[in-house]
């Protein structure tokens, strides 16, 4: 599930919010000589570069979050220590916000009009959520459920939301690979070396 599916559903564009919000209107209306159809154009590219960053992985987002959660840590360090070794963790109640701010800068003939400034917010709020770890890595979501926030703002202008919706997490996000949990670190007994540097 991307954040773009989630927000947007299938089938629909970010072209008529953007239009509708006026968002890239007052960017373009200093830059003179410009036809309706060259700024419809305008708007167009823009609103695909934006709809391109809604592709990110809602579960990646999640994991991200968990990746710094400290019972799944600890359970990560026990099972990357004990190799074969597995540990099912309960999970508290708790909350995961993913925020991002990218900016889009617009130019024309070379000179640069303005800045689109995008803000994407993503909370999930998770609840009886039980984790299996195995060498290091989540293997699987037993249980669990989830209601997620988001929201899509460009120039300070909402142009998408989505408020309460609820998450099977097992149904939802079943794993097609074990996800690493200690990204950041490296483990001294998978180390390799190979001709011109290391690998890992």
């Amino acid at each position: 599930m991307t954040v773009r599916s989630f927000l947007l559903g299938e089938g629909e564009d970010l072209d008529t919010p953007l239009r509708t919000h006026e968002t890239v209107g007052p960017l373009l209306g200093s830059v003179h000589g410009m036809t309706s159809a060259a700024g419809r154009a305008v708007e167009h590219e823009l609103a695909t570069v934006v709809d391109n960053f809604l592709g990110l992985d809602m579960f990646d987002l999640m994991v991200g979050g968990w990746c710094r959660y400290a019972a799944l840590r600890e359970a990560a360090h026990r099972t990357r220590d004990v190799p074969g070794s597995e540990e099912v963790v309960a999970m508290a109640t708790h909350r995961i916000k993913s925020a991002h701010r990218p900016y889009i800068d617009v130019y024309v003939d070379g000179a640069k009009i303005g800045t689109l400034e995008v803000e994407l917010t993503v909370v999930f709020w998770i609840s009886g959520l039980v984790c299996v770890v195995r060498d290091a890595h989540l293997t699987g979501v037993r249980s669990g459920q989830c209601a997620v926030d988001a929201s899509l703002e460009v120039r300070g202008a909402t142009l998408a939301e989505r408020r309460g919706r609820r998450l099977d997490l097992p149904g939802a996000f079943a794993l097609r690979a074990p996800v690493p949990l200690l990204r950041e670190e490296s483990n001294p007994r998978e180390a390799r070396t190979v001709p011109g540097g290391s690998w890992r």
